[in-house]
């Protein structure tokens, strides 16, 4: 994949699987705009990569930044929207249910429309453009019931994700810009490793996988940037899984 020249954005870009998107991108010669709330750190190639302080749930912030990045490189090629939370990293203190389900929505899906609405923008007015959206395949079956989120609310924001992106790759198909989602399964990131690391959980999940392991933020991150690329250019309104086999049992 070739992206020399390419401007892109990654939403939550500094952990996990949007780093590793961050890094391929980058490892591929685009200049890359990370929108985080914390810094991104990354010791190579820093010429090329750009970070941004920003809550994706405030629409005031959303959409001044996207026109300053839009000024600054007069250009947006790519979009992707990894920001996210789950039940069990959205707060620091312990909260009301229904505040919890707020919260996970707003970021997820909410940010992800927030963010997508501004950068669609820009490129309508450029004919053309790439976005994918970060979903999970717990948008398209229940959670495990061992893991005790039978009412969490991330299955729900990410099922949402997956019908955004539909609906948006329709809107905009004639416009020159695709749109797309990835689903993956269980990914071994520091935000995960403390679930997956329990010999129970672990052991359950694995075995749902056909090919029997987590997977790695890289190979997610490829499938992205594979969708993102222009070797995606009659693909749009997809969700691909990257899941190991998960939904195929």
């Amino acid at each position: 994949m070739d992206f020399n020249d390419k401007i892109a954005i990654v939403t939550g870009g500094s952990s996990g699987i949007g780093k590793a998107t961050v890094q391929l991108l980058l490892n591929q010669g685009a200049k890359v705009i990370v929108l985080d709330l914390k810094p991104i750190d990354i010791n190579f190639n820093k010429d090329n990569l750009f970070y941004y302080d920003i809550d994706v749930t405030d629409e005031n912030q959303v959409s001044s930044l996207i026109k300053t990045i839009s000024e600054k490189f007069n250009l947006i090629n790519i979009l992707i929207n990894s920001a996210g939370v789950t039940a069990r990293n959205a707060f620091d203190q312990e909260v009301s249910e229904y505040e919890l389900w707020k919260r996970v929505l707003e970021v997820n899906l909410n940010g992800t429309y927030l963010v997508s609405r501004e950068v669609v923008k820009v490129m309508i007015e450029q004919n053309q453009g790439s976005i994918v959206n970060l979903s999970s395949i717990m948008g398209q079956v229940v959670y495990p019931e061992y893991l005790n989120s039978l009412t969490s609310p991330y299955p729900i924001s990410k099922g949402g994700i997956v019908q955004y992106t539909k609906n948006l790759a329709s809107f905009v198909g004639d416009k020159n810009i695709r749109v797309n989602c990835v689903s993956p399964a269980f990914i071994y990131t520091d935000l995960t490793k403390n679930i997956l690391d329990d010999e129970f959980i672990g052991t359950k999940l694995k075995d749902q996988h056909p090919m029997k392991r987590f997977g790695t933020p890289e190979e997610v991150a490829e499938t992205i940037c594979f969708l993102a690329s222009d070797k995606a250019s009659f693909i749009t309104g997809v969700d691909l899984p990257c899941d190991g086999g998960y939904l195929i049992l």
